[in-house]
């Protein structure tokens, strides 16, 4: 079975970990929710916010989320794992040092817009994401799709996007069937 899987804020603490940055760099305190409205608001300023995190290797920081790296081990034994992330390509790279230094196995990486990682998913039988939106369109395309509960993705969903808290979550689901 192929199983599809996001990136940062899934197998990543990408938001918590650089949202001192994006403020520094908005000259604002933003709360998550925010945040993700500012970042799809301000095209040309996120330009200039993503080179800055790139030159700095910041995405090459950020740590692992429990229990990641032991269920995509797990899961990657029997299933093949495509890793579908909207990291812009120029952050192709660093992604791959990424997932090397933390031991995170896949068969595929891809980069795709928002909202167009269902073009890299065909075959994926379940998907793994955080952001709602994108999990709506998945949704079309996958049969389930885990959605990891956070502020930013509240609203009500489709019956084929199940909440999970986690990565145990994620295991026994998938080990559901």
């Amino acid at each position: 079975m192929k199983i599809g899987i996001d990136i940062d804020n899934v197998i990543t603490n990408t938001f918590e970990e650089l949202s001192h940055y994006f403020n520094h760099f908005m000259r604002k305190e933003f709360t998550p929710p925010e945040a993700i409205e500012a970042m799809r608001k301000e095209k040309l300023k996120m330009v200039g916010y993503w080179f800055l995190t790139w030159r700095r290797g910041l995405l090459t920081q950020v740590k692992p989320i429990a229990g990641a790296r032991e269920t995509i081990r797990l899961l990657h034994a029997e299933h093949q794992i495509a890793l579908i992330t909207s990291r812009m390509p120029v952050f192709n790279r660093q992604t791959k040092i990424w997932l090397s230094r933390h031991d995170v196995p896949y068969h595929e990486l891809h980069h795709a817009k928002e909202k167009h990682k269902y073009k890299k998913a065909g075959g994926c039988r379940y998907f793994i994401e955080d952001n709602l939106e994108e999990a709506e369109v998945l949704a079309d395309h996958c049969e389930k799709i885990f959605l990891f509960d956070y502020p930013w993705n509240r609203r009500t969903t489709r019956d084929n996007i199940i909440r999970v808290n986690g990565w145990r979550d994620i295991e026994a689901l998938v080990n559901a069937g």
